[in-house]
């Protein structure tokens, strides 16, 4: 069998190499799918499609003219090893998608062909950094690893991550949420990528791989639920009026209602019936009690 070879790019990388790294960033594209959904309140896919090699030079002119670039550093406890750069690229869809839910809306205005604001920048700053904890926990699954987020940038030509003619490893992945689907993308100089992953065998990964079961996945979907805000309302009581009879509600009028004063009152998680409570007060304020778990 006759194959290509590009001498000017030259393959630095095993398959079995390769699938340590695609092994790393599964584990952080699961936990990311399950913050993003707690976050967004939305359901989110999110997927390693394509690891490839690649010039620094051939990553920086395929960008976009406007998109997200966050500067991360990773820094191994192990002073034997290198600090080693990351860039985190996210494309600006998905950046005003998150952006207009995280501010209330349904997330259907993110096409925008536009700079991002002040205002903007800082949440997406807010969500880097916590993006930065789960490459850093993806890390941590194979070694004692630090990550920061350094910087951000918007314009790929700014980046100063290796020499235009250094190779790079670039994981993409997809994401998927309610109709839009994008892009992140992760890109490390090989020659870190080389010397961290060097102590991991394939062994290695395979044994971490089987660790990483339903419940280790539960666990984490538990974790980053449990994040997520919820509303809570107290329901006194439920009623009707036919229209006439609002049209003519005015300020001071008393609404009796078929309840007695020291009955159980309704307590909702959203829109389910969660508890029974007692009404009081606590010091200034009004208060509840829960009286029972539904």
């Amino acid at each position: 069998m006759i194959k290509t070879y590009d001498f000017k790019s030259p393959k630095k990388f095993t398959k079995e190499r390769m699938s340590i790294v695609e092994n790393l960033y599964e584990g952080f594209s699961r936990s990311l799918a399950t913050w993003l959904t707690g976050l967004l309140q939305v359901y989110c896919e999110v997927s390693v499609t394509k690891i490839e090699e690649c010039r620094y030079q051939e990553y920086i002119s395929e960008g976009e003219d406007i998109s997200m670039f966050a500067l991360m550093n990773l820094i191994p406890e192990n002073k034997e090893y290198n600090e080693s750069p990351i860039v985190f690229e996210m494309e600006p869809a998905l950046c005003f998608f998150m952006i207009e839910r995280l501010l209330g809306g349904q997330g259907t205005e993110y096409e925008l062909d536009r700079e991002f604001t002040d205002i903007e920048m800082a949440i997406i700053e807010h969500l880097l950094k916590k993006i930065t904890e789960y490459v850093q926990d993806a890390w941590n699954g194979y070694m004692d690893i630090r990550a920061a987020l350094t910087g951000m940038e918007t314009n790929s030509h700014l980046l100063q991550m290796s020499a235009p003619e250094d190779v790079i490893l670039v994981v993409e992945m997809e994401v998927r949420v309610k109709e839009l689907s994008t892009k992140f993308y992760l890109a490390m100089p090989a020659a870190n990528v080389e010397e961290l992953t060097s102590k991991f065998g394939f062994k290695y990964v395979q044994k971490t791989k089987r660790r990483d079961n339903g419940a280790a996945r539960r666990e984490n979907l538990v974790s980053n639920l449990l994040e997520t805000d919820v509303e809570l309302r107290a329901i006194l009581h439920r009623f009707e009026l036919d229209a006439q009879e609002v049209m003519k509600l005015q300020v001071g009028d008393v609404v009796p209602l078929n309840k007695r004063i020291d009955s159980d009152i309704e307590v909702m998680v959203e829109d389910v019936s969660s508890f029974t409570a007692k009404p009081g007060h606590t010091k200034l304020r009004k208060a509840i009690q829960i009286e029972k778990v539904l």
